[in-house]
Order: C-alpha cells, then sequence, then structure tokens
C-alpha cells in the first residue's frame, strides 16, 4: 500500500465501496450513508490523504477535521494481513503528522462492537473511553483521543 494525494475521483472510489462497518458506524453516529460521509469528509478535511494499493487501487480515505481524524475505508483496505501490518505501520506516522499539523489532541468515536477498530487504534497510541450512548441511535460508542 501506498500514499495518494486524496482526489475527488479517489474519494468517490471508495465512497462506491465503502466496507460494511464504516457504513454502520456512520449511520449509527450520524444518520448518514456511507458514501456521503466519505464525501463529506473528504471535502472538509484541512489534512486528507488517500490509502492505494501498490496497483494503484484506492481502499481507504483518512483525514482531520478540526481536531476530529477520521478513517473510512474499503473492504480492500484489510483484506490481508500485509495490509493490516502496512495499516499498523503507516498509521503511526500518519497520525503523528496530523498532531503535528493540529497542534493539539486529535480524537474521534469509533463504534464500542468494532472491536479490530478499537484494537488498531490503541495500537497507535490512542487512549479508548469507556462506551457512552451517542446520536440519535443512542448506540455506544468509545470517545478516543491523543495527544502529542
Amino acid at each position: 500500500m501506498k500514499w495518494a494525494e486524496a482526489t475527488e475521483a479517489r474519494a468517490y472510489y471508495v465512497a462506491a465501496n465503502i466496507r460494511r462497518e464504516d457504513e454502520q458506524e456512520v449511520w449509527l453516529s450520524h444518520r448518514m450513508p456511507g458514501p456521503d460521509a466519505v464525501l463529506e469528509s473528504w471535502a472538509s478535511s484541512e489534512l486528507c490523504r488517500c490509502i492505494e494499493t501498490s496497483d494503484g487501487v484506492p481502499v481507504g480515505l483518512t483525514g482531520v477535521v478540526g481536531d476530529r481524524i477520521w478513517l473510512l475505508g474499503t473492504d480492500e483496505l484489510t483484506a490481508t494481513r500485509s495490509r493490516r501490518l502496512q495499516l499498523c505501520i503507516e498509521g503511526r506516522g500518519w497520525v503523528e503528522h496530523c498532531l503535528e499539523m493540529v497542534g493539539g489532541p486529535i480524537g474521534n468515536d469509533v463504534y464500542a462492537s468494532n472491536r479490530r477498530s478499537i484494537r488498531w487504534l490503541e495500537h497507535l497510541g490512542f487512549h479508548v473511553d469507556p462506551p457512552r450512548p451517542i446520536g440519535m441511535s443512542g448506540a455506544l460508542f468509545s470517545r478516543f483521543w491523543r495527544a502529542s
């Protein structure tokens, strides 16, 4: 996998192929369809990058809006052990870059049932708070955050 510019075409590709877990999470938190969340997050971000396969296929977008870091992807983002490992390694550098650019703590909320995402966030050095209900659905989400 490699980093690429988060172009409109790449954002639309990720939006059209968003993974079910991400779609569920944004629906429960914001009552927003997954493709809309990808495009709104992309358009609103001060920092944004695309993650591509070595063949140039977009598999995820990540960015920062204010102090809120986000990542939305396709099933291909974590389809292989190698990609999951690269996401862990490259993710640390991306988080450090975001912290530096924002100049303060960053964080967001993660659906409490998404244990794989929570483990990944903890690996990246984020503190994950106990779950609490948020959004119109009242689903349980955990605030995650990290300072420099």
